[in-house]
């Protein structure tokens, strides 16, 4: 037999699960179910880690086709490769730089992973990166409270999802707890294992989704020293490296850093030679412990390194060590100093990555007491960077296409009132002064003239919102060639780094054009050309002595050309703060399909809250509405959830009595036999789902969070539910800073639910609460640009939880961030904000988890194409119910039949009580897939559609599978308790033709 190492079905999972060329959708896994039976169920309906182990996988199947057999040894996912990916190239050595292995969890434990890649990943259009230092407790330990900062900082981490972590500072402790977490284990690779072998007083650890090809170290000291990994991708090797660069307490810090530096910079140099095409991807993350305008930050800029914050947003300081607000960096602290010493640093030849979005995490304390210095604590004294990296191919179709060319170029001129001391210099010394005005190079050479209209549509959009900046010329260098030198002067930038972030721009939108030298971008002013002798120094200092500066707005670009001998014209200027364009907002289009509230239903319901108020004040109980009525998210026709809280001496039944007698007639009827028995009524039109709590014997009235932390043991099921309810509700209001955005999108998002059959807990879809606890997460993780208007928030909404991670939780709170995915009931977890922590999708099956991941592609999709077009007919397509053509041609009809409303009500509620019953039985039969809806022009019925890989899934007699399914609901129905004497419970089955 042959010893060498087989794929691992965990290893086979998240290939199928993470390689963008395969389709999830396709396969199934085979597991022994018990004692050798072995089973069938869809891929995206397994759970890793869950009550499945890996060992008892025994194959995966597309359609029929067994690509990956444990007992037959057979693997053609892993031995098959695209035809025209090449062999992977050996990694480059690094002088000083020694290799690693790298660490993956594997069969129950963490395990070193083989440090060669078999083939090339697709590359994500998009990166994201976070950094962040987490503070080590080698000093005034007994101010720090590491033991509530560790969970803390490790919750901050995965609600970034990043695909890239660098982390600076971390001990074994810290690190043993980061190996323990389920996110880390389930999705990522890492850089040092339970060895500790890089850490062993504190150091840095990259955490990575996608598989490190190799990892590499620089060692300086025991504690200081560079820990690089390689990523490969088919679009072209990503390299990332971590530094924890000296900092200023040390007495040495200028030369030590002095030393990192270089080697970071010979690192990335030698990265570069070593390619045989273009140079690798390059990507620098961490601390770097020194702040903007230090010499370091210039040799980085000069090596093309772009700084993402100063790229992005140049106007905004972005310290991410800030003593002011920070009480541990008040602690730690030896200057007072606020600075921005975390940076994230790109270089890239080709232009294809490039800084996207940037923003800081972990700026606010965590709940509960202050720290032992009783001010509040952080998780570190550091604030966490967070940076999105846009990576497309350098060849595009919306690109052009075509040869770059060198009669034309993409230039900042300045204007004409300061031309004379420049021109004057330039007619002396410069061969090209006739050919040239005077110009700042930034895309040279660049796209022909009949190109320049699709290059001005691109740069016009990647320019939106960059502000004009002021220019000054004041200072002389030179670039040294083989047979001269070029002498320039040095366009100095206010705000510091515009030049920088404005070329990132230019290239993202053209990274055809970016420049090829590795020495990247420099901005400069050409004045002439010197011959190579030692004069040249002596010679620029005369020119500096005699100089002034000269200062300019920058407030356009231009696109030149030249025919010929003739020298070069400005044939189109790009002014700069150009307006966003217009982009129609959703809430024009919920409106004009009805979906809109208004002000006078929202008061409609206001005063009816504060009728029932008064009638359960007159029974002794208070009243504490919730839910979308409290959050302000109540649309047109919306229930009115809510709790009474009353004494111990006033029972539920007792209570709904009262109530029923205080109301009128016909008003309100009693549900004693729901999960949360209710009270459903109506007043003004406005229809309530009223639950009821009495307080534990001995508890006076008071707050109802008071009651629900320190009685809440004492509450019975039923009225513990219906109080998490409310402190559920309160919990996302403290979580959500954007309330109208997000009043905004929680009824953009509730309406598109509406129309696609979605919103329904008991449909084994989402419910009202997990759709506002997405919706709340999208909004308090946006970025500025997304939360820009209503429109780009619902885009990002849609983005983030069309491409989520599932079964990975979300988790508004740090409380509740731990909560860890078991078994079926938790294929979507989406856990409430109040404790204990609970997955408010717990009817989530595996035929309603692939339909909420299509609907949510689909709204993705349907977003972006409305966004690009601008028109509200391509707003109103997202919020269609489904067409027949969407829905399965077979289907379980069922309805209630009962002389009176009241007891037909009563009979449509059990039903739809019980329904996921039924789909968990019909889904028994692997081969079978549903899709509860409840259409309005069902009339009340609800329907089960019915699709099968297998049509004898479908097939309708006694001895079925589906035949049974449907008598065993039947059976569950007559055993009803409460069920009405005279009521019936129809189920027809319709297949269509």
């Amino acid at each position: 037999m042959s010893q060498e190492r087989f794929t691992t079905s965990r290893e086979v999972y998240h290939r199928i699960r993470w390689d963008s060329r395969i389709d999830a959708r396709e396969f199934v896994v085979g597991y022994d179910a018990h004692r050798g039976a072995m089973e069938e169920m869809p891929f995206e309906a397994f759970v890793p880690d869950g009550e499945i182990p890996w060992h008892r996988v025994w194959y995966f199947k597309r359609g029929t086709q067994v690509v990956w057999d444990r007992k037959a040894r057979i693997d053609l996912l892993s031995n098959a490769r695209p035809a025209e990916e090449p062999a992977s190239a050996p990694s480059p050595s690094v002088p000083g730089f020694t290799s690693l292995p790298a660490w993956r969890f594997d069969s129950g434990s963490w395990r070193e992973a083989s440090n060669t890649q078999a083939h090339a990943l697709p590359p994500p259009s998009t990166l994201t990166v976070a950094t962040f230092n987490v503070l080590f407790d080698l000093y005034d330990a007994e101010l720090l409270a590491t033991e509530r900062r560790t969970p803390a900082a490790l919750s901050l981490l995965r609600e970034t999802g990043a695909d890239v972590i660098a982390l600076q500072e971390v001990t074994p402790s810290f690190l043993q707890a980061l190996l323990a977490e389920p996110w880390v284990r389930e999705h990522y690779w890492l850089s040092d294992g339970p060895g500790a072998q890089t850490v062993a007083t504190y150091g840095q650890v990259l955490l990575s989704r996608v598989p490190l090809t190799s990892v590499w170290q620089r060692v300086f000291s025991r504690d200081k020293r560079i820990i690089a990994a390689e990523l490969r991708l088919s679009g072209g090797t990503l390299w990332v490296a971590t530094p924890h660069l000296t900092s200023n307490r040390d007495p040495s810090c200028a030369s030590a850093r002095a030393v990192q530096v270089e080697a970071l910079l010979e690192w990335a140099r030698v990265l570069g030679a070593s390619s045989e095409t273009e140079p690798p991807d390059l990507v620098l993350a961490g601390d770097f412990n020194f702040g903007d305008g230090a010499v370091e930050a210039a040799s980085f800029a000069r090596a093309g390194f772009v700084d993402a914050w100063s790229s992005l947003r140049p106007s905004e300081a972005g310290e991410t060590f800030n003593p002011r607000l920070n009480t541990l960096a008040a602690i730690t602290t030896v200057s007072g100093t606020l600075q921005r010493l975390d940076r994230v640093l790109v270089a890239s030849a080709s232009g294809r990555l490039a800084p996207e979005a940037v923003e800081l995490f972990g700026e606010a304390p965590l709940a509960g007491p202050p720290g032992p210095s009783g001010h509040a604590l952080f998780a570190s004294d550091h604030f966490g960077l967070h940076c999105v990296l846009r990576r497309a191919a350098v060849a595009s179709s919306t690109r052009t296409s075509t040869a770059l060319v060198h009669h034309t170029a993409l230039v900042l001129i300045p204007p004409e009132d300061v031309w004379g001391p420049i021109q004057a210099l330039r007619k002396k010394h410069d061969a090209k002064f006739h050919r040239w005005m005077p110009h700042v190079t930034l895309l040279y050479p660049f796209v022909p003239e009949e190109d320049f209209e699709t290059a001005e549509a691109l740069l016009v959009d990647a320019l939106q919102g960059v502000e004009p900046f002021d220019v000054t010329l004041s200072t002389f260098g030179h670039f040294e060639h083989r047979a001269n030198a070029t002498a320039w002067l040095r366009p100095d930038d206010q705000p510091s780094g515009a030049l920088t972030a404005l070329y990132a721009k230019l290239v993202a939108a053209l990274p055809e054009c970016a420049t090829s030298a590795h020495g990247g971008f420099t901005p400069h002013l050409s004045v002439g050309q010197l011959p190579l002798s030692s004069d040249i120094a002596r010679t620029l200092a005369e020119w500096q002595r005699a100089w002034r500066p000269l200062k300019f707005r920058a407030g356009e670009l231009c696109l030149i050309r030249r025919k010929g001998d003739a020298p070069f014209e400005v044939i189109r200027r790009i002014p700069l703060s150009q307006a966003p364009r217009a982009i129609p907002e959703q809430e024009d289009v919920l409106a004009s399909i009805g979906s809109g509230e208004s002000q006078g239903g929202h008061a409609a319901r206001t005063a009816a809250v504060e009728q029932l108020r008064q009638h359960c004040e007159r029974i002794g109980t208070t009243l504490h509405p919730y839910g979308s009525y409290l959050l302000g998210t109540d649309g047109a026709g919306s229930d009115v959830d809510a709790v009474a809280i009353g004494p111990a001496s006033l029972s539920r039944d007792d209570f709904a009595q009262a109530l029923l007698q205080e109301l009128a007639p016909g008003t309100a009827r009693y549900v004693a036999d729901a999960a949360i028995p209710l009270v459903k009524l109506s007043i003004g039109g406005v229809s309530f789902d009223l639950a009821y709590a009495s307080r534990p014997e001995g508890v006076p009235p008071g707050d109802p969070l008071t009651l629900l932390e320190q009685h809440g043991s004492r509450l019975d099921p039923a009225g513990l539910r219906a109080v998490l309810g409310l402190a559920d509700t309160l919990g996302l209001m403290g979580a959500i800073a954007h309330d109208a955005r997000f009043r905004n999108l929680m009824r953009a998002v509730k309406a598109w639910a509406r129309a696609r059959g979605l919103y329904s807990h008991a449909l084994g879809y989402l419910g009202g609460l997990s759709w506002t606890l997405l919706a709340a997460w999208a909004c308090t993780r946006a970025t500025p640009d997304a939360l820009r208007s209503d429109a780009s928030l619902l885009a990002h909404f849609f983005a983030t939880f069309s491409s989520w991670p599932w079964p990975q939780p979300v988790t508004l709170t740090p409380e509740t961030a731990r909560y860890r995915p078991e078994g079926k009931r938790d294929l979507l977890p989406v856990i409430a904000p109040a404790l204990p922590a609970r997955n408010t999708a717990r009817n989530v099956s595996r035929s309603t988890f692939r339909v909420i991941r299509e609907e949510l592609l689909r709204a993705h999709e349907l977003v972006s194409k409305a966004r690009a077009s601008r028109t509200p007919s391509a707003w109103t397509a997202l919020f269609q119910p489904p067409a027949a053509d969407e829905l399965p041609t077979a289907a379980l009809r069922l309805s209630a039949d009962a002389p009176s409303a009241e007891d037909r009500e009563a009979v449509a509620g059990w039903i739809l009580g019980h329904v996921t019953a039924l789909v968990y039985r019909l889904e028994g039969d692997r081969r079978l897939s549903v899709r509860p809806l409840q259409p309005a022009q069902a009339g009340g019925a609800l329907i089960i559609g019915l699709e099968a890989r297998d049509a004898a899934a479908l097939s309708w007699h006694p001895s079925s599978p589906l035949f049974a399914a449907v008598e065993a609901f039947r059976a569950s129905f007559q055993e009803w308790t409460h069920r009405p004497s005279s009521a019936v419970l129809q189920i027809e089955w319709v297949r269509g033709d």
